[in-house]
């Protein structure tokens, strides 16, 4: 027959604790637990069965965004594509692309774009009378087509 094993069990402050059945670290545990195996062995035990792989991350590929939309792009070790399909045939042929690179748009500070709101709002009002005082269809429809490039500005 099968012998039972018994683990040391104590109360402190009215709760039972008992040592894990691996490690040997005290945890509290309910008045009719047998044994108990404590949070770090577990842990442990599922990182052997199933261990940690980190996410596979972006590599990037040494070509620029969008060179599969290029009419025609050059690779720098020679390759030539054609709308993302690579030409074989004229491989080192033609000097590899040059990409430019994207301007930084200037940040506005709180006060600026408080400022540049004020300002376009000035200018559209000035706009507005202009526009109630044009006599021909021309005029009407320039003046109109700047309020709404400056309305645009608002938003």
């Amino acid at each position: 027959m099968k012998s039972k094993i018994e683990y040391y069990a104590e109360v402190r402050n009215g709760v039972r604790f008992m040592e894990c059945k691996c490690c040997g670290t005290m945890v509290s545990v309910c008045n009719n637990t047998t044994a108990i195996k404590c949070d770090v062995c577990v842990r442990e035990d599922y990182n052997k069965e199933f261990p940690f792989t980190p996410p596979k991350r972006y590599v990037s590929s040494g070509r620029p965004r969008g060179w599969k939309f290029m009419k025609e792009f050059v690779h720098t070790d020679g390759t030539v594509y054609h709308r993302g399909v690579e030409q074989p045939g004229l491989k080192n042929t033609l000097p590899p692309t040059k990409v430019k690179p994207k301007k930084d748009k200037v940040k506005l500070s709180k006060g600026q774009k408080a400022q540049l709101y004020n300002d376009t709002l000035s200018k559209i009002h000035k706009l507005k009378k202009q526009l109630s005082k044009a006599k021909f269809k021309k005029d009407q429809r320039r003046i109109t087509s700047e309020i709404k490039k400056l309305q645009r500005i608002i938003k």
